[in-house]
């Protein structure tokens, strides 16, 4: 894979990243961060740059957690129902034919 050079700024530092990662998507990253901190300051948090980032990353992470949770849901879900399809095809196929 190649290796991209992105030079990103987050909490008025800039700062270049080698990543194997579409740069596109890593910049969209940086601005889901950014995202957060604001909201975080708008909110009134004035914590030191360390912990605005601690809480972001909890609160991603969290949001990742969730969304796992639910696919793993969604997923179960269609399981059960395949599930109860095959076991009516195979009530149907034990049926006498008229």
């Amino acid at each position: 894979m190649p290796h991209h050079k992105v030079d990103i700024s987050l909490l008025g530092q800039n700062f270049s990243i080698r990543t194997d990662d579409n740069p596109e998507e890593v910049l969209l990253t940086i601005k889901k961060v950014q995202e957060q901190i604001d909201e975080l300051r708008s909110a009134g948090m004035t914590a030191s740059s360390d912990r605005l980032l601690l809480l972001v990353a909890l609160n991603l992470a969290g949001q990742l957690l969730r969304k796992d949770e639910s696919r793993l849901a969604n997923f179960e879900q269609v399981i059960s129902s395949l599930d109860t399809a095959v076991k009516q095809a195979e009530s149907l196929a034990k049926m006498p034919l008229r």
